[in-house]
């Protein structure tokens, strides 16, 4: 976000509809107001935390914020879904945090866990992702360690369904296209939703993935999938900015911002979109078309000579 709401704030997440100016002018104050700062953290959040750590480089996505976090208060199985490098799990713990701020006021979840999918060789990736899960319901006092570390997984199941029943909580599985990859485990993954949604009442959960899951109805409940766009050309040109060692202060960055976008109608344009001119193209692939990943991934290896003579031809 532009700038991070205080706690307490009446601010609601809603796109600006500030007219102040148009075009080029709109698209070059939209550079302002992105800090430099570390790689945001993605940890299991609870309500009592009084200070969470927001997200900082965090560019273009209020209204995607806004759009699945009334998925996420109205709906009890939300999938925010695109392609690898999209910002998904960027998205989704932004979002967490967002409610994490307001506890006082969001009164449809008490707990949020998230839960990032491993990348196990030849293990149950489905089994460790709830094992993962039963982990953090221990740490929180939610849950009792099981004597045994050889249950079998229906069992496993019925004891994370059974700590999470009495609450408001918020389920965060990311990267849940790691499971797909196996078929039994594919198959295991909407059983233990289906469980987790019959037993409880109170509990949400979002995924990320490449896909939605896909089936008719989980456990009585109906998916929401939320598809995921890249950035638009001027938030990545932003993004590029903020994250280039070779850009050390406000006043370089912005100069190379104006460089960049010389045609405001083309600074909200994606990756793809037909009225894109030759030149966007160009310039859009070198910064990593719209994806944050790639964007960060050049932003890191480009050399200063590139950097300075990006869109001076």
């Amino acid at each position: 976000l532009r700038e991070w709401p205080k706690t307490g704030s009446s601010r609601s997440l809603k796109p600006s509809k500030s007219t102040r100016g148009k075009g080029l002018t709109r698209s070059r104050s939209l550079y302002f107001g992105g800090a430099r700062s570390s790689e945001l953290s993605v940890r299991n959040m609870m309500q009592e935390d009084p200070s969470p750590t927001p997200p900082q480089f965090f560019l273009g996505r209020e209204v995607d914020m806004y759009h699945v976090l009334g998925f996420v208060l109205t709906k009890r199985l939300v999938s925010v879904v695109g392609d690898t490098g999209c910002g998904r799990s960027s998205l989704v713990c932004a979002l967490c945090h967002y409610i994490n701020e307001r506890s006082s006021t969001i009164m449809e979840v008490d707990r949020i866990f998230f839960v990032k999918t491993k990348q196990l060789r030849g293990g149950d990736r489905c089994r460790a992702l709830i094992q993962s899960l039963l982990n953090k319901l221990v740490e929180n006092g939610k849950a009792h360690q099981p004597q045994s570390n050889n249950m079998d997984t229906e069992d496993l199941f019925e004891v994370v369904c059974r700590a999470l029943k009495p609450t408001k909580a918020l389920i965060v599985f990311d990267r849940t296209e790691l499971l797909e990859e196996d078929s039994d485990e594919a198959q295991d993954f909407p059983l233990f939703l289906s469980t987790l949604f019959r037993e409880t009442r109170n509990v949400r959960v979002v995924l990320t993935g490449r896909q939605a899951l896909g089936i008719p109805s989980i456990g009585g409940v109906v998916e929401q999938p939320y598809y995921l766009r890249g950035l638009n050309f001027a938030n990545t040109v932003r993004l590029f900015a903020s994250l280039s060692p070779h850009l050390h202060t406000d006043a370089e960055r912005h100069k190379f911002f104006v460089r960049i976008i010389t045609d405001a109608e083309q600074a909200d344009l994606c990756h793809q979109d037909q009225s894109m001119s030759e030149r966007t193209k160009k310039l859009f692939q070198q910064l990593g078309n719209g994806m944050p990943a790639q964007t960060e991934k050049v932003a890191y290896t480009i050399p200063r000579e590139k950097v300075e003579s990006m869109g001076m031809d």
